[in-house]
């Protein structure tokens, strides 16, 4: 059995990289100087006063993240703090990210499916303060009676299914195609030097044969849900509802790939057709659900419908960033500030899954079934609440023993908040038009 306590490495790692001058390159921008003089708040602080952030006004953050340093006589603008944030380059959360999931996907760890790490990509339209900068950069988007409108970004995710990490994020214009966006994703994939094949599911509106062309060359695996729009020649020419089909690179198709991709057009002119696989399933509820894969027939209908159903863990995990991370509160109407607060969070939320992952480990290996009528988990969103309450005091401990102590509590409140497992039944999904402030739905921090 592994390790349980593995996460504590990667805290370890994460605490001394924030004190470590191997983060300034990262951390500056324009190879700058920035955060060499001595100051009030250094560049650790800042980095941990946006990790521990709670999404409330900046003199309240400030207060809250001194008050844990007992060090609430220091007095820090929040224009000076603010100043201090804009000289701050948001990469340098996705560089902390990177280094804090290298160790598990080199290790022994990672969770696969035959073989593969089963990842999804998938996009998401974020709220983001409403400022000029922000409309210019992001674009807006307005509701139906056109009276107002709201900025909004576009946030794309790659997400690992079984072991519950966001490998990366990317953030652009609402207008930008998330297949675009699912590409900067995977070029991502190259940082962490995976040593597993990978398997990317993706939802409908993928599914271009440049794109499958791409993933092909990039050697990934794929599986698509495909609308009732897309390739209705070769479906309709099908023989059975299971087989491999040739998807002809004709004219129409060429034309948008050179006005769209004109540095693959001349590749996909003389390869002339791409071969995959396209099943048809019929579902309980009796609707079709087609599914496109370079998976071999050797994976049955019946395994491709719940792979694609794995798929909708991004889908809860974006809720997740939203509503219990409040990705959204973001710190100031500058736009570096939602690059940083949204990549900031995001290590944040791999932090959580990383010491839920020990904490439901350690709930099998303590509790037997026969007094629980379901298997149980910890409760996510007050894993997240514990986390943010004592992370300032675990990262800011000197000695290493008491830091070790403070992270086996944690972990230990967290296994006393537990929730049932339950299957629950596949029904078509319904819009639930609740109130704002929902009872069962309250923020934990």
């Amino acid at each position: 059995m592994l390790n349980k306590k593995t996460y504590e490495k990667r805290f370890e790692k994460l605490i001394q990289l924030l004190s470590s001058d191997e983060l300034l390159p990262y951390a500056r921008q324009n190879n700058n100087n920035t955060f060499s003089r001595i100051r009030k708040m250094p560049l650790k602080d800042i980095l941990l006063c946006c990790l521990a952030k709670k999404g409330l006004t900046t003199d309240m953050e400030l207060r809250k993240y001194f008050k844990e340093k007992n060090e609430i006589s220091i007095k820090i603008s929040k224009q000076g703090y603010l100043q201090q944030r804009k000289r701050l380059n948001p990469n340098v959360f996705s560089y902390l990210n990177k280094e804090y999931l290298y160790d598990f996907y080199h290790s022994k760890e990672p969770k696969l499916w035959n073989g593969f790490l089963l990842l999804a990509i998938d996009g998401s339209k974020m709220e983001i303060p409403n400022s000029k900068e922000n409309r210019e950069l992001f674009g807006e988007t307005s509701n139906k009676y056109l009276e107002n409108t709201q900025t909004r970004a576009l946030v794309s995710g790659i997400y690992d299914v079984l072991n519950g990490f966001y490998l990366n994020i990317e953030i652009a214009h609402i207008c930008v195609s998330e297949t675009e966006l699912a590409k900067k994703n995977i070029k991502h994939l190259k940082d962490l030097h995976l040593v597993q094949p990978v398997l990317i599911l993706f939802d409908r509106g993928y599914p271009s044969i440049e794109f499958i062309d791409y993933l092909e060359a990039e050697g990934i695996q794929y599986l698509f849900r495909l609308s009732s729009n897309d390739y209705k020649k070769e479906r309709e020419d099908m023989d059975s509802l299971d087989q491999f089909v040739t998807l002809q690179h004709t004219y129409p198709r060429l034309v948008k790939i050179k006005k769209r991709h004109p540095e693959r057009f001349t590749w996909m002119k003389e390869k002339h057709e791409t071969h995959t696989r396209i099943s048809n399933i019929t579902l309980p509820s009796g609707k079709n659900l087609t599914l496109m894969t370079s998976l071999s027939n050797s994976t049955s209908k019946e395994e491709l419908q719940e792979l694609y159903c794995q798929r909708w863990e991004i889908e809860k995990k974006y809720h997740t960033l939203k509503n219990k991370l409040k990705l959204e509160s973001v710190t100031g109407k500058s736009s570096i500030y939602v690059y940083q607060d949204f990549y900031a969070q995001v290590l944040v939320y791999n932090m959580v899954q990383d010491i839920r992952h020990s904490a439901n480990l350690s709930i099998n290996v303590n509790t037997t079934k026969k007094y629980r009528k379901y298997p149980m988990h910890t409760n996510e969103n007050i894993a997240i609440g514990l986390l943010k309450d004592s992370m300032i005091q675990i990262f800011l401990e000197r000695s290493r023993r008491k830091r070790e102590k403070l992270i086996l509590i944690l972990q230990q409140e967290i296994e006393m908040y537990l929730l049932p497992i339950r299957k629950m039944p596949c029904h078509e999904r319904k819009k639930n038009f609740s109130n704002k402030y929902k009872n069962n739905q309250k923020s934990s921090f």
